[in-house]
């Protein structure tokens, strides 16, 4: 088993593919290395990919209306970029890397011709696709209900 095979085995989106199936995603994997302060993509950008943390940490960032809103902090094994598959939209944060950071960059045209060509295969990664974004989603959800409640305090 590879480097990225064994990533890629651990990480979430493929975690319930065959050994087979994660080969011929390992298949399309391109690794790169980032410095810190490096741009992995900025926010309105076209979406080409998605990535996997191979190792360090990016911090993801939202354009507000006087400056950049830290959303989240990622290490070693998560993945970011995924929304844009789904939906081909553009680029809704930008996320630069922290530190030395070593990322898997899986493109989309070619995921997709390869999900589209094994049925049994997309339905495992877009059902956990869908379990992913249901958990951001419930996790944004209790932190707006957490700063409404807050904001409302203070009147």
């Amino acid at each position: 088993m590879t480097n990225a095979q064994s990533l890629l085995q651990n990480v979430y989106l493929f975690k319930d593919l065959t050994p087979k199936e994660l080969e011929q995603v390992t298949a399309l994997a391109k690794q790169e290395t980032l410095s810190a302060g490096d741009e992995v993509f900025t926010e309105g950008d076209v979406a080409h990919s998605l990535y996997i943390l191979k190792f360090g940490s990016v911090k993801i960032q939202h354009s507000g209306k006087s400056d950049r809103v830290n959303v989240a902090t990622l290490g070693t094994g998560s993945h970011f970029g995924e929304m844009a598959f789904l939906d081909g939209e553009k680029r809704s944060a930008s996320v630069q890397a922290i530190e030395n950071t070593e990322i898997v960059r899986l493109d989309f045209k070619e995921l997709k011709t390869l999900l589209d060509q094994n049925p049994a295969m997309a339905v495992k990664v877009y059902h956990a696709l869908a379990n992913f974004l249901c958990g951001r989603l419930r996790v944004t959800t209790t932190d707006l209900s957490f700063a409404r409640e807050k904001n409302l305090r203070h009147f």
